[in-house]
């Protein structure tokens, strides 16, 4: 007999979405994301964008390919030998004024304003890809537990990782993830983690993130989430991940003067997106946080949109 207080609810078997051109973001779309940890925000970019990110996107890889550097970039093996393959590359607003005005896209900052608040500051970027030369699994996890009460801080979804997907990532190259698990506790978390990483690619209790290029995943940190080892497929994700400056401030991770600093990016981003001949007819994001957190006021301009984090970690 079916228990009714733990049976799965139909929201919860399918990918919340939000078909953001077309509706723009609603009440209901932010509470699903609160409720269920993810959240797909359909065809955000439109194909003149998609084409450009994508470009940036092969551009970077191939040079990542073509040096064999580990300066920003994270290979399946050292990158000499032979079956090594770039995965991930760092700080990818600093490396792509494409990438840079993609992060001041004004649709996708008012989602994270409506979600992490007025406050809300850029921590990380990169991109994560899968080349066709293969990457392996992607163990279940989540992004980060890095406060005491990590639930408490972060379980309502004001932590957020968005993924701005290039190309196709069907049922067999997606991201898979746990509806609600962004509530639970670090028991639960670790005694499911630990099962369903016990075998090659379990999906128990998991739906699949199946999307298209140009479409938005945004996920809680605390959800948790995983991907099948593929071989022979493309997949390009660019990550920003947002916070609150007033959680950064007190809690970190980083240093309470990473704040103005990554306000500053933020800004920039804002800035470029405005002065391109392309973005000239959109309304640009007017980021507003509260005067006790306007923290780039009176610091120097900009050299670079590169801050390390382990130059301004503050644990």
């Amino acid at each position: 007999m079916v228990n009714p207080n733990t049976a799965a609810r139909p929201e919860d078997t399918v990918l919340p979405e939000c078909h953001i051109r077309e509706t723009g973001v609603l009440p209901e779309h932010l509470t699903a994301f609160r409720r269920q940890g993810v959240l797909a925000l359909r065809g955000l970019l439109d194909p003149v964008e998609l084409e450009a990110v994508q470009e940036a996107a092969g551009s970077l890889i191939d040079d990542a390919w073509r040096t064999r550097s580990m300066t920003d970039t994270i290979w399946t093996q050292e990158p000499d030998h032979p079956d090594a393959a770039p995965v991930r590359i760092e700080y990818v607003v600093d490396k792509s004024p494409v990438i840079a005005r993609l992060a001041g896209h004004p649709l996708l900052l008012r989602v994270m304003e409506a979600l992490v608040g007025p406050n809300l500051i850029p921590t990380w970027d990169s991109m994560v890809f899968k080349t066709t030369a293969g990457a392996p699994r992607l163990s279940w996890h989540r992004d980060g537990e890095m406060y005491a009460d990590a639930v408490g801080v972060t379980g309502a979804g004001r932590v957020i990782d968005v993924g701005v997907y290039l190309d196709p990532a069907p049922e067999d190259n997606c991201v898979w993830c746990i509806p609600q698990s962004n509530y639970w506790d670090d028991d639960r978390i670790t005694a499911t983690a630990e099962r369903l990483n016990a075998s090659e690619w379990d999906t128990t209790g998991a739906i699949p993130a199946v999307m298209r290029p140009g479409d938005v995943l945004l996920h809680n940190i605390l959800t948790l989430h995983g991907a099948p080892a593929v071989q022979g497929k493309q997949r390009r994700v660019v990550y920003f991940e947002y916070r609150p400056a007033e959680v950064e401030w007190q809690l970190g991770p980083h240093v309470p003067e990473y704040v103005g600093r990554k306000q500053q990016v933020l800004r920039s981003c804002v800035e470029q997106r405005a002065a391109a001949h392309e973005h000239r007819d959109e309304e640009p994001f007017d980021y507003c946080p509260a005067e006790p957190f306007r923290h780039w006021v009176g610091r120097p301009d900009l050299t670079t949109l590169r801050f390390p984090h382990e130059e301004n970690w503050r644990w």
